[in-house]
């Protein structure tokens, strides 16, 4: 995610997926050589559960670096997997977030099949995101020092005037992940020796209309995800270039899980992953 990669191209890549897990299947990740270098992650889909009712509780930090100041705060939320309904004519799993990155309540839309987990909006939304969706966040089978493309769109209509000339600005949008491997973590939840790391990077490069400037923001996020529980951290670093009366600014986020309730089968926990940052 991401997901995430959230923000209305939002603040967070990406909200995580839980599922219950028979007993015994935590512990060292299996995994099946298929070449020499990368070796496919067995059951990806239980790193990501989703099953309705499962609850996720996580604190967080968000840290702002501007040229005038530092604002620093602490936060909590809330995921939970509360249900589906029916986009584009697909059946989509619902996420809901208390406060996501700091930014407030959001529902986010994902689909799990064979292929992976796509992301499929929020809401609330911006005309920016409706462009950009439906798109893929995490690929199965993950192969370990495995990389996938997320996302790839050219000349989309961010439907926002950011240089004041009255005209909307038109943007190149590109979405990467690799499979780092997995690390021992510690959060509020536990110690994991065996979660796996994914890192993802989100670049959006915007076409002044007025001056035909490019300007360049970039979300990267790495995330930590534990078999049979779904995300347990993610560490994301947005930067905005300035623009007009703005100096741009750098913003830390990060997110440890402190408790979880999980039901239901086999499912998928909403990943951070990178999404189009709110102010588009």
């Amino acid at each position: 995610m991401l997901p995430a990669m959230s923000r209305r191209f939002r603040n967070t890549i990406f909200c995580l997926f839980a599922v219950m897990v028979p007993e015994g299947v935590l512990g060292n990740p299996l995994i099946i050589e298929s070449n020499p270098v990368l070796k496919e992650v067995q059951n990806t889909e239980e790193y990501f559960p989703d099953g309705i009712g499962s609850v996720w509780r996580y604190t967080g930090r968000s840290r702002t670096e501007t040229i005038e100041r530092i604002a620093d705060v602490t936060f909590t939320n809330e995921v939970s997997a509360i249900g589906t309904t029916n986009i584009k004519g697909e059946t989509v799993k619902i996420f809901r977030e208390t406060n996501q990155g700091n930014k407030g309540p959001t529902d986010g839309y994902f689909r799990r099949d064979a292929s992976g987990i796509t992301y499929y909006g929020s809401q609330p939304t911006t005309p920016f995101e409706q462009h950009l969706v439906p798109y893929r966040v995490l690929k199965f089978p993950l192969e370990l020092h495995g990389s996938y493309q997320q996302l790839s769109k050219k000349n989309v209509d961010m439907q926002t005037d950011m240089d004041g000339d009255g005209h909307f600005e038109r943007a190149d949008v590109t979405a990467n992940a690799q499979v780092v491997g997995y690390e021992s973590i510690t959060v509020g939840a536990g110690t994991f020796s065996d979660a796996l790391r994914i890192d993802a990077v989100m670049t959006i490069t915007v076409t002044l209309s007025k001056t035909r400037h490019l300007v360049v923001s970039t979300d990267t996020i790495s995330s930590w995800f534990v078999r049979g529980i779904g995300l347990v951290k993610y560490v994301e670093r947005v930067e905005a270039p300035p623009l007009l009366e703005t100096r741009g600014e750098v913003t830390h986020l990060s997110e440890e899980l402190d408790s979880y309730s999980l039901k239901g089968q086999a499912g998928l926990l909403s990943a951070p992953f990178p999404y189009p940052p709110s102010s588009y």
